[in-house]
């Protein structure tokens, strides 16, 4: 790993639909929790056991508060990657 050297982040097909369909309040949090990503993915979210590994969730604040706005991703070391796999949102 290069630190000081920015992580990629990228979107899945299914994680971009959800940007697009967000509110605006949710794209600007996810938005924001990306920038996080792109300087280091490791310690923003819990490492969610599967059978690949390097698979986080992390809860997004949305206007200051926690809300029900869920970030799943996929950490790539060799590529020094992020995979946004998909947003999940609720009232």
């Amino acid at each position: 790993m290069n630190p000081g050297h920015p992580w990629s982040v990228v979107y899945s097909d299914t994680g971009r639909a959800a940007l697009a369909s967000a509110t605006p309040e949710e794209r600007a949090a996810i938005l924001a929790f990306e920038a996080q990503l792109s300087a280091g993915p490791h310690n923003l979210g819990e490492l969610y056991p599967d059978r690949v590994g390097g698979l986080y969730t992390a809860l997004l604040a949305v206007r200051n508060r926690p809300a029900w706005t869920s970030v799943l991703y996929r950490v790539d070391e060799a590529r020094r990657e992020v995979l946004i796999v998909v947003i999940v949102s609720g009232p």
